[in-house]
């Protein structure tokens, strides 16, 4: 097996399907994480007086939040888009054909 072809079987494989309510709910999560973990980072790390202790919480909370967003969960492709159907040069849909009519013949087809 080529490399070409290893590396688009990896990029298939990490490929994650997620909607745009998807995106908004990581975005979310992430931002609620943290900042909590920063906080608790900072205030345990103040009061210990220990820089080591607020960096170690951090990556906690950081390492946390990656796994919580990076993996595509089933809640982050809960609404698929439903796309429209595609418009001719009229902006009528291709699909709406007159009944006994062409082929070519669209419903409702303006003479410009």
């Amino acid at each position: 097996m080529s490399l070409t072809a290893q590396l688009d079987a990896l990029r298939d494989s990490l490929e994650c399907k997620i909607d745009f309510v998807g995106q908004d709910l990581v975005e979310q999560r992430a931002r609620v994480i943290l900042w909590a973990s920063a906080a608790v980072a900072f205030v345990l790390g103040f009061a210990l007086q220990n820089l080591k202790v607020t960096f170690a919480i951090f990556t906690l909370g950081f390492l946390g939040c990656l796994a919580v967003t990076l993996p595509p969960l089933p809640a982050y492709n809960a609404h698929p888009v439903k796309w429209l159907d595609p418009l001719d040069e009229y902006g009528e849909r291709k699909s709406a054909v007159v009944a006994g009519g062409s082929p070519g013949a669209i419903e409702g087809k303006k003479d410009r």
